[in-house]
């Protein structure tokens, strides 16, 4: 019998700015003994070993999308390997653009690899011999070993209607495992082809924003700002994020049988706001509902 899996949500900050008590999006899939590191947001590598994990241990890498917050550690994950001198594999998959961001972090590696520790005759692994990156659409299906990933395209970059055109992808991804199924929706808006890709799910780990607390928080960083720039800002958030409402509304169209919410920028999910949002979802969705933590095994 199959070992059973977990999610460890490494990191449940959210967006382009540092929080104190969460570290930027990352989390992990273990798989039995197998860690799958879902995106790499900054502080990813120290949030490993603080879980436990090796991060040379770590063999498949996959993102959702390429905001900075969620891929800001992948030149140290790329430079600590070659620096202890990893030779196994490691496979990164991504949407387009993931091969372009990974050959410029190679490329970022060469003067490091260059210099190596200083030793006469060294020559130290480059990231370019043990890195493979396969770029992921919606409708492609990953297999490794009795894992089974599947994904869609949603609505964080832009609307289903224009689904299909040219430019690049934000992605949600599913995980088919021996005893259950998670999907991480990664950044996105409400969207009903993320319902279709988690019908049944045992568990989402899917971000839920606060517009209300958002946007107070951009007006008092930026009290110059003219009013038609916070329009657009508070559009793009209520159309390219979910909040409490349609984080519940995923689960429950979906069928889902737990939700894990992540992805908060700071000032959202405090301790003192917490039971504001768990009944918030807990008048839509009916199953099992946390706050994020990180470091919280689910």
């Amino acid at each position: 019998m199959a070992s059973p899996s977990s999610v460890i949500t490494l990191g449940t900050a959210g967006g382009p700015m540092q929080n104190p008590q969460r570290a930027q999006p990352a989390h992990v899939l273990m798989n039995g003994e197998n860690p799958i590191l879902i995106d790499c947001g900054e502080g990813a590598m120290g949030q490993l070993k603080r879980a436990g994990i090796e991060f040379r241990d770590v063999h498949h890498i996959f993102l959702t999308h390429h905001h900075f917050d969620h891929i800001g550690s992948l030149y140290a994950c790329l430079g600590l390997n070659m620096m202890t001198q990893r030779r196994s594999p490691l496979t990164i998959y991504g949407p387009p653009g993931t091969k372009s961001i990974v050959d410029g972090l190679c490329a970022a590696c060469d003067v490091p690899n260059a210099i190596g520790f200083g030793v006469p005759g060294q020559q130290l692994p480059h990231p370019r011999d043990f890195v493979a990156v396969t770029e992921i659409s919606p409708g492609d299906e990953i297999n490794i070993g009795d894992l089974k990933m599947t994904c869609c395209e949603n609505t964080h970059y832009r609307s289903e209607d224009e689904f299909g055109q040219e430019g690049y992808l934000s992605l949600s991804l599913r995980f088919d495992l021996p005893d259950r199924s998670v999907v991480f929706t990664g950044d996105t808006g409400p969207c009903k082809a993320v319902e279709v890709l988690a019908k049944d799910a045992d568990l989402i780990v899917g971000e839920m924003m606060d517009l209300d607390i958002t946007m107070g928080r951009v007006r008092a960083l930026n009290p110059q700002m003219p009013e038609e720039r916070l329009s657009m800002i508070k559009d793009h958030l209520s159309k390219h994020h979910i909040n409490a409402e349609d984080l519940a509304q995923l689960a429950k169209a979906a069928g889902a049988s737990e939700v894990v919410a992540v992805h908060f920028p700071p000032g959202i999910a405090t301790p003192d706001k917490a039971s504001g949002y768990v009944e918030r979802v807990g008048a839509i969705f009916s199953g099992k509902f946390s706050i994020g933590q990180d470091l919280a095994e689910y």
